[in-house]
Formats: C-alpha cells, sequence, structure tokens
C-alpha cells in the first residue's frame, strides 16, 4: 500500500525508531486537526483508536476559551507519545468538581510527566487523586462510581468476564479474603496458577456463602520510627536488638520503643540508609516480625513497574540462601512470586530478566543490560517506610 498523499511527511529512508520518533502525539494530533489525516485514511490504515485520536486532536487543537493553558499542554506534551497523552486525559476525567485547580490547568502539569507509559499512568492517577481528596464529599463521590461490569459477551474460549470497581480498601479485602483458599488449592495443586486459582476461590465463595473464604485477620497499624541520632546498632542478643546511646548507656528496642512512641500496635525501627534493623536468624525462613519490617519498608515489589502489593509478595534472598546468603533484614526484600521467580539469583550465570540489590536508601533493580539500576516509581512508594525517612 502506498503512503497517502495528504501525509506530511514520509517514511522512506527512515529507520524504525525515526518513524517512531516522528509519530509524537502533537505532530499526529496536529495533522488531524488541520485535515490533511482525516478519519477515513486513519480507518483505512486500520489505526485501531482513530476516533480517540479525533477528540485528542480537538482537546489539544481545537477552539477554547483557554487557549494559553492549551497551547502550554501542547508544548509540555511535545515529547508524549500518543499512548502516553490517552493514559492523561483518561485520568483528566476523573478530577472531581471542586478540586483546587482546573482540568486546563492540571493537564498542563500531566503533560510534563516523563517516562514509560505505565509509570506515566500510575504518576497522573496519584496526581489527580491528591487533588480528589481535597474536594468535600469525595469519598461519597468516588462511592458513586462503583460497579460490576460485563459478564455478557463471550469470547473464542466461551470464557465472560466481570469487572468489578470499589473503594481501595474493599478490594484489598476482597483479595485478603480469597487469598487463602487460592493458597491451599494451589499447594494442593502446584501446576495452578495464580490468577485461576484466585478465580477459583471467588466463585466458591460466592456459590458458598464465604465458606472457602476463612477469616480475615484484622488490620494491626504498623507505625514507622525513624532510628533517633542518639542511638546506634551495638548488639543482637537473641531476638531483641540492643542499642548504644550517645549517654554510653545501652537500652533495648522495646525499651526504645516504650520512650519514643504511645502505644500504636507495631512499631518497626528503620535506619534511614539501611532500612530495617538486622534481626539475625539462622533459619532460611523469615520470621513474621521481618515479614512485617520488610513490607512496611517497600509497600510494593521493588521490581520497576510491578504493582504487587508487599502482603502480597513472598520474602525474597537479594544474596540466595543457596548462595550463603543469610536471612538478615538486610539481605531481604519483598517480591511478588513472578519477579522472585525470574530474578537472576546466580551471578555467574548469563544475565536474563535482571537482579534485585540492596543500596543505601532502599532496593533496587539491576536490568540484563548492565545498565543504571532503577526503581520502582509508583507514587504509593512515597509513603513506605524508606520513602518517609528520605522526605523526613
Amino acid at each position: 500500500m502506498s503512503t497517502p498523499r495528504c501525509f506530511r511527511f514520509s517514511v522512506r529512508g527512515m529507520t524504525t525508531v525515526a518513524a517512531l520518533q516522528a509519530l509524537r502525539a502533537m505532530t499526529v494530533l496536529e495533522e488531524i486537526s488541520s485535515g490533511a489525516v482525516t478519519r477515513d485514511v486513519l480507518d483505512r490504515l486500520g489505526v485501531r483508536d482513530a476516533r480517540l485520536w479525533e477528540k485528542l486532536a480537538v482537546t489539544y487543537y481545537g477552539p477554547t476559551r483557554y487557549k494559553k493553558l492549551q497551547a502550554a499542554a501542547r508544548e509540555a506534551a511535545v515529547p508524549l507519545s500518543l499512548d502516553a497523552v490517552a493514559v492523561i486525559e483518561k485520568h483528566l476525567r476523573s478530577l472531581l468538581r471542586g478540586a483546587s485547580v482546573t482540568v486546563e490547568e492540571l493537564r498542563v502539569e500531566l503533560c510534563s510527566l516523563r517516562g514509560t507509559v505505565g509509570e506515566i499512568d500510575r504518576a497522573a492517577a496519584a496526581r489527580v487523586r491528591e487533588h480528589n481528596r481535597t474536594v468535600k464529599d469525595a469519598a461519597a463521590k468516588a462511592y458513586g462510581k462503583r460497579a460490576l461490569r460485563g459478564g455478557k459477551n463471550t469470547d473464542a474460549l466461551g470464557m465472560r468476564t466481570l469487572t468489578l470497581t470499589l473503594p481501595e480498601r474493599q478490594i484489598s479485602h476482597i483479595i485478603a479474603t480469597l487469598l487463602p483458599a487460592a493458597d491451599k488449592a494451589r499447594a494442593a495443586d502446584p501446576r495452578l496458577g495464580y490468577e485461576p486459582a484466585m478465580a477459583d476461590a471467588a466463585y466458591q465463595h460466592l456459590t458458598t456463602g464465604g465458606a472457602a473464604g476463612g477469616g480475615v485477620p484484622p488490620v494491626v497499624p504498623l507505625v514507622v520510627m525513624a532510628l533517633p541520632d542518639y542511638a546506634a546498632v551495638l548488639r543482637q542478643e537473641g531476638d531483641e536488638t540492643v542499642f548504644a546511646l550517645t549517654d554510653g548507656t545501652t537500652i533495648t528496642g522495646k525499651e526504645l520503643v516504650e520512650h519514643e512512641m504511645a502505644s500504636h500496635g507495631l512499631v518497626g525501627v528503620y535506619d534511614p540508609v539501611d532500612g530495617g534493623v538486622n534481626l539475625y536468624r539462622d533459619q532460611r525462613c523469615a520470621s513474621f516480625k521481618q515479614r512485617m519490617l520488610l513490607a512496611a519498608e517497600t509497600i510494593l515489589c521493588p521490581t520497576p513497574g510491578c504493582t504487587t502489593p508487599a502482603d502480597q509478595c513472598q520474602v525474597h534472598h537479594l544474596t540466595p540462601w543457596k548462595h550463603g546468603g543469610e536471612t538478615n533484614l538486610d539481605n531481604l526484600t519483598m517480591a511478588c512470586r513472578v519477579h522472585n521467580a525470574r530474578n537472576d539469583d546466580d551471578p555467574d550465570s548469563p544475565p536474563r530478566h535482571g537482579r534485585l540489590a540492596r543500596q543505601p536508601g532502599g532496593v533496587v533493580h539491576h536490568p540484563p543490560d548492565g545498565g543504571p539500576p532503577r526503581t520502582n516509581t509508583h507514587p504509593i512508594r512515597n509513603l513506605s517506610a524508606m520513602g518517609l525517612l528520605a522526605d523526613a
């Protein structure tokens, strides 16, 4: 098929990367807005999102009362792809009335985001949510968006899909309710995947009145406490940590917590550089206390782009147990089932998926291509123990 004349650029002689660079969002949307590229052309070229592109062209180049903000958004979005601009607009539609910023103002801010489409997607969602939290009755307005959709269309495998939208705490409660039954089923059949096991647990729970779910343990808050300047780790005595104080005396971790904080449930003590205070063990499996400290340290699986919460992750040895790694907090992190299994454990084997490692300030991922280490930039990780200490 020859390239239609209405296109103002030619891909002849271009590399694939150069051609993709030429297809930045603002370039394409300007062509659509000017009429140089029509809906018919896009349909003939097999563009699935032709209708969406038309709407975006109107948003960024069409008539508006906010011409300066529109121009600022276009300028900020110059490096962005069409997919990135589409996810920005998706989240802008969730901005509640009464927010301290207008859609037009927030569009300029979100178009300044950089990263992969997934990273921009998550950062945009977090920013819109920050503004929504300031709206009066925001929770009630958001609660009106709860929904159960789907179940009508059957795919080629004879399957149907349900999509459930609820407040995050309710979704977390549902997952926590189903997880014990799913884990039990997977233990009985190692070939069973996580998602099929969760689907079976959900169906059993719904059709048997909750018999499959088991009990959900009560939520116990874990308070993050930075290691004060006057205390330093001296030694371990069994399950207790002994700190040396600047006045020449010593104090146990329990006494330190009682001295620093009122009763909050569980209290984790973290060094701002090294993370949780070490709790040495002779066994391979992490203790309950270690799991709690690690979960609060990272909040999510530390692999870039992963959104699996820490309470659904596995304890991962950064230096594998079989290679001499100890079950100490500085050698542990939480990692989801997938990234725990895919981690390049053997340092002498050819790199395949990369590996997790600890550096001052937290756990990073070393990519297999030898590039610089990367962190999971999901906005919720700012609420982790290490994120809070970094901002302190």
